[in-house]
C-alpha cells in the first residue's frame, strides 16, 4: 500500500510502499477514503507527541471495512466507518466511566501506531463508528476531529447551556467549529481572531459578535460581554500569550477550557481564578459518542463541514497540505483516495 511516513522530526513525510497491514484478533482493516490534515499533524511532525518513529501519521479519517479479524462481529466487510484514533482497553477506570479518551493504557493512531495517511489502516473494532453509505467520506473524516473536538470541549467539559456567553479564542479548524457548536447549543458566541477573514467566517458560522485578536484583545472582549464577564472560554490557539489573554478575560464562575496545544509554559496568577471562582480545565480530543453525535447533527443539517472540505489533495501532496496549514492559508486539507466509499 502507499503511505506517507514520518521518519524523523522536523522532516517532510516520505512516500513509501508498505505491506498491507493484516488485522489480528479483534481488529479491523479499513481502506481509507479520506483523512483530514490538522494542527495535531504539524505538532506531531515537530516532536510534540514524542511519537514512535517511523510512523504513518493521520488520525482524522473515514473509510470502508476491508477485512475483519477473529471474533469481530460488530462490523462487516463493506461497512463505511469513521475512525476513532484512540485505541482503548475498555476495562480501566476511565473507560468504565465512558472517558475512553483518557484510557490508562491508550495508544494513539498516527502516534504510537500507524495512522491514515495511507491506503489502509488497522485498528481495534471498538475504534470504528459505523456511518451511512449516503454520508460523504470527507465530511465524516473532518467531523471526527475538527468538529468532535470542540463539541467535546463545549458539551462534555464546559457543559455550556443555552443563554450563556461563550468566547472562542482562535477561529481556525477547531475554533470555527466551536463557534457553530456554541450557536447550536443556544449560546451567545463571541469570536476572537487576528484574521479578518476568519472573523468573517465566524460570523457565517453563527458568532453573535467578533473581536479583533492580538494586543488589546482582553479589553475588547470586556467591552462586548455583560457585567460579570463570559460564562465559558474555549481557547484553541497553541500560544502562551493567547492563554494569558483567555485567563485574563474570564468572568465570574467562568469555565476556561484549554484545547490548543503548546509545549511552552505560561504563567497563571492563582488569584485570577480564586477571586472569580473560575476554573481552568483541559479538554483532550473526543470520544466515539462525540463522533456519533456530530455525524447525526451534520446529517440533520445543524452542523456544516463545507468550510473544511474545500481543499482535497492526493496522498502525493501531503507535505504541501502540511505546509498550507503551517502558513495558515487553509483551515483544513483533506487527503482523498478516490471518490465515494
Amino acid at each position: 500500500m502507499r503511505a506517507a511516513v514520518l521518519t524523523g522530526y522536523d522532516r517532510p513525510l516520505e512516500l513509501a510502499e508498505l505491506p498491507d497491514p493484516i488485522p489480528g484478533p479483534g481488529d479491523v482493516a479499513v481502506d481509507i477514503r479520506a483523512c483530514g490534515v490538522c494542527g495535531s499533524d504539524t505538532f506531531l511532525q515537530k516532536g510534540g507527541f514524542a511519537s514512535v518513529l517511523p510512523v504513518v501519521p493521520g488520525h482524522e479519517a473515514a473509510g470502508t471495512i476491508s477485512a475483519v479479524g477473529r471474533d469481530v462481529c460488530s462490523v462487516e466487510v463493506g461497512q463505511p466507518v469513521a475512525l476513532y484514533y484512540i485505541d482503548h482497553c475498555g476495562t480501566c477506570r476511565s473507560c468504565k466511566d465512558g472517558r475512553v479518551n483518557m484510557c490508562l493504557g491508550l495508544r494513539r493512531m498516527g502516534v504510537e501506531f500507524n495512522g491514515a495517511f495511507a491506503e489502509r489502516a488497522v485498528l481495534g473494532a471498538e475504534c470504528v463508528v459505523p456511518v451511512d453509505p449516503g454520508d460523504d467520506p470527507a465530511a465524516v473524516a473532518v467531523l471526527t476531529d475538527a468538529v468532535a473536538t470542540p463539541y467535546h470541549a463545549l458539551v462534555r467539559i464546559a457543559r455550556a447551556r443555552p443563554g450563556e456567553t461563550v468566547v472562542v479564542f482562535g477561529i481556525g479548524g477547531i475554533g470555527s467549529n466551536a463557534v457553530q457548536v456554541g450557536a447550536y447549543l443556544g449560546c451567545r458566541v463571541i469570536a476572537v481572531s487576528r484574521s479578518d477573514a476568519n472573523l468573517e467566517l465566524a460570523t457565517r458560522m453563527g458568532a453573535d459578535t467578533v473581536v479583533k485578536g492580538g494586543a488589546g484583545a482582553v479589553e475588547r472582549v470586556a467591552g462586548v460581554v455583560e457585567p460579570g464577564g463570559p460564562d465559558v472560554i474555549i481557547q484553541t490557539v497553541g500560544s502562551p500569550a493567547v492563554y494569558r489573554q483567555a485567563i485574563a478575560s474570564a468572568g465570574i464562575g467562568c469555565r476556561i477550557v484549554a484545547v490548543g496545544s503548546t509545549l511552552e509554559p505560561f504563567p497563571v496568577n492563582a488569584m485570577d481564578l480564586v477571586w472569580r471562582e473560575a476554573t481552568l480545565a483541559g479538554s483532550r480530543g473526543y470520544t466515539p459518542q462525540d463522533i456519533r453525535d456530530v455525524v447525526d447533527l451534520h446529517r440533520r443539517g445543524v452542523l456544516t463541514t463545507d468550510h473544511l472540505v474545500q481543499n482535497p489533495r492526493p496522498l502525493e501532496e501531503v507535505n504541501e497540505a502540511l505546509d498550507d496549514l503551517r502558513r495558515g492559508t487553509v483551515l483544513r486539507s483533506v487527503i482523498t483516495f478516490g471518490s465515494g466509499w
